[in-house]
């Protein structure tokens, strides 16, 4: 009775094993939505289930995805049995008919080699044995000189022959061995295409009757991700500024984002599901990215490079210097750069070639849809989407020092960008349709207003030249006093008003010996601590402005005292 009963239950068992409906479902991938890092993935399929149990396997899923994130709907009422996943170790050869061609060529190859190979022993060992039995008297104690001639000349022929020949083999074994490993890199590559995209969704789900239904699933994905990207552009000093979003997009996955519906996200997918817990917030200056004081920021401008994201400022403690790498504006202090994401380009079989950074997003995730289809393919390679445009409200001013350098820069006071949900990430700077240089977009920044460099503007034309007339030495008693005296003149040449802050310093002296006299300094602002001058000026199109700047140092004339400052610069030596 025991081993009726047992029957009856393998043979049950085996029934209902022989009723599950098992389909392989090639889903296609409609819209991804694309996090900083990582993404998530949503493939539909219209699949026909039976009445009962059904198994959908949904293939050529990547293997970077996260099988714990797989959400399954459907647009028809199904009772979900189970979620898992597994990797198709065979199926994948055949999904691709290149690879066993691939394979199948290897093996003639390394067969061919292997053949090559016996044959160029043979003849080896045929080698050996003429070099063994070189004693060519034998049982004979006279060989005339002809015979020793013809045993000489036999020996050298052939193992001339031999060498030939054997040195045809080694290079036809050598060449093999190259194509070889070409082959194989090309499968090995292939292999990591297909591998990588071997992953199996394996969904269990019953229904109450026969039924056709639209099914969608989502998951979570790696190797992909999304860098901001803006283009700030404008036409002229007085209209507004234009700002265009885009992303550079990169996916890994091995699977090809074909005409897919994108969403770009600055949310985490690897959040937690526990609701947060408030910790205390506190204020204070070190709290603020580069804090510099209230007086340095109004001053600070981010000047477009192109090859770094440099922040040039006023510094109060030192006098205005020059960099080599000058592109716009300079007024001493302190440099910083900004790093980047770096995108690699082209396939790597061990996984992604793109570098990371860390960048600072708002803790409000934002997601942009984008409007038109894109293709992305798995390769590494960062692909331009773009998100939107903005108008945004700006003030144009100018500022020179020329002192150090004679060009005046135009800079732009941009307003409203922090409205925008902007994620950080370099810019491309655009004024009057000429490429400026590039900066960068650093949203973690309190201020309200982006402070921007647009480079040199050469239609505002300042000179500044020593007065000598007006300039003199002499030496009076045990002293010496010197007197300098200089004009800048600043002229608008273009066709609209021109706002400046004009920079120039006297000298401060820091012995008792050395006694600085200001002259004439024209109305400036002028700071007693650093020595800086400040003119603002305002220039109707057309209008030149003249300002005057007139000290005088005294100082022992048994001293010397460096007036004139240098900068060092590499100059070929003959």
């Amino acid at each position: 009775m025991k081993k009726i009963i047992a029957l009856f239950l393998v043979i049950s068992a085996y029934a209902h094993a022989q009723d599950v409906n098992t389909l392989k479902i090639a889903s296609k991938i409609k819209q991804v939505t694309v996090f900083i890092t990582g993404g998530e993935e949503h493939r539909t399929a219209t699949v026909s289930l039976k009445k009962g149990r059904n198994k959908l396997v949904f293939t050529d899923i990547s293997t970077v995805a996260d099988h714990k994130s797989v959400q399954f709907n459907s647009n028809k009422a199904f009772n979900l049995v189970s979620v898992s996943s597994e990797i198709d170790y065979i199926s994948f050869v055949d999904n691709n008919p290149r690879i066993k061609q691939l394979q199948d060529t290897l093996q003639l190859m390394r067969t061919k080699v292997v053949d090559l190979q016996n044959e160029l022993d043979a003849y080896q060992q045929e080698k050996n044995l003429l070099q063994k039995n070189t004693d060519i008297k034998g049982e004979q104690e006279n060989l005339s000189v002809e015979e020793l001639k013809a045993m000489a000349v036999y020996y050298r022929t052939r193992i001339m022959e031999l060498n030939k020949i054997m040195t045809d083999y080694n290079n036809k074994i050598s060449e093999t061995n190259t194509t070889i490993w070409r082959y194989q890199n090309q499968l090995t590559e292939l292999n990591y295409k297909e591998t990588i995209k071997s992953n199996q969704i394996i969904v269990m789900v019953d229904v109450e009757e026969a039924t056709t239904m639209d099914v969608d699933l989502k998951y979570i994905v790696s190797n992909c991700g999304w860098q901001a990207n803006y283009d700030l552009s404008a036409e002229n000093i007085s209209g507004k500024i234009e700002l265009k979003y885009k992303a550079k997009v990169f996916n890994n996955t091995g699977n090809d984002w074909d005409n897919v519906d994108l969403v770009l996200s600055t949310s985490d997918p690897n959040v937690s599901a526990s609701a947060p817990t408030l910790t205390p917030w506190y204020l204070n200056y070190n709290s603020m990215t580069d804090f510099e004081g209230d007086y340095l920021k109004k001053e600070q401008y981010v000047v477009p490079q192109n090859r770094m994201y440099s922040q040039y400022s006023w510094n109060s403690n030192v006098a205005p210097q020059m960099t080599q790498n000058l592109d716009g504006l300079t007024l001493g202090g302190n440099t910083g750069i900004t790093n980047t994401w770096d995108f690699g380009g082209g396939t790597n079989p061990t996984g992604s070639s793109v570098s990371f950074t860390t960048i600072e997003v708002s803790q409000l995730s934002r997601e942009f849809v984008i409007a038109r289809k894109y293709t992305i393919p798995s390769d590494s390679k960062p692909y331009l989407v773009d998100i939107t445009t903005h108008q945004l409200e700006a003030t144009f001013s100018h500022k020179a020092v020329p002192k150090l350098d004679k060009d005046a820069f135009l800079l732009a006071n941009i307003v409203g960008w922090e409205k925008l949900d902007l994620v950080p990430g370099p810019t491309n700077v655009y004024f009057a349709e000429t490429y400026v240089g590039q900066s960068y977009m650093n949203t973690a920044n309190v201020e309200d207003t982006l402070r921007l460099s647009f480079g040199r503007d050469t239609r505002v034309e300042i000179t500044r030249r020593l007065m000598e007339e007006y300039s003199d030495k002499k030496v009076i008693g045990p002293n010496r006093k010197d007197s300098y005296t200089y004009e800048i003149k600043v002229k608008n040449n273009r066709e609209t008003p021109v706002q400046m802050s004009l920079f120039d310093q006297v000298p401060i002296s820091q012995d008792s010996d050395i006694e600085v006299t200001i002259d004439e300094i024209s109305g400036a602002d002028h700071d007693l601590t650093t020595g800086r001058l400040l003119w603002l000026v305002d220039l109707a199109p057309g209008q030149t402005a003249t300002y005057k700047l007139a000290f005088t140092i005294k100082y022992p004339k048994d001293r010397k005292i460096t007036v004139q400052k240098y900068r060092t610069v590499s100059a070929p030596k003959f």
